[in-house]
């Protein structure tokens, strides 16, 4: 038996092309300008940081809003815990209903039955 071998031909990339300036230009990415780093790039621990940003000397302000959106918060909580817990207790209650005119059938077609 003789077999022959298929020849595929094989897809290359096409040859790399020399890189103009102006592909150079839209290729350069801006150096990343943080207060994390220095320009050296070495990293500037947390407690200089925020020394040299001032952040520290300022004073904490809460927004009098936010105790009123806390309160209404806590209300609505509340009212919906209420209405939950209501729900649940008339579903078990028409359970019970269900479950006690069901065994009442069961009786009357016990009776009918003898």
């Amino acid at each position: 038996m003789i077999t022959q071998a298929i020849h595929v031909p094989v897809m290359h990339s096409p040859p790399p092309r020399p890189m103009t300036v102006k592909d150079q230009r839209d290729w350069k990415i801006p150096p990343c300008i943080s207060n994390w780093k220095n320009p050296k790039g070495y990293t500037i621990p947390l407690d200089k940081r925020l020394a040299a940003d001032g952040r520290g000397l300022q004073e904490v302000q809460i927004n009098d809003n936010f105790a009123k959106f806390y309160e209404a918060l806590y209300v609505a909580e509340q009212q919906a815990s209420e209405a939950i817990s209501m729900r649940a207790k008339a579903q078990k209650e028409m359970m019970l209903k269900e479950k006690e005119r069901k065994k009442q059938e069961l009786r009357a077609l016990a009776r009918k039955a003898r």
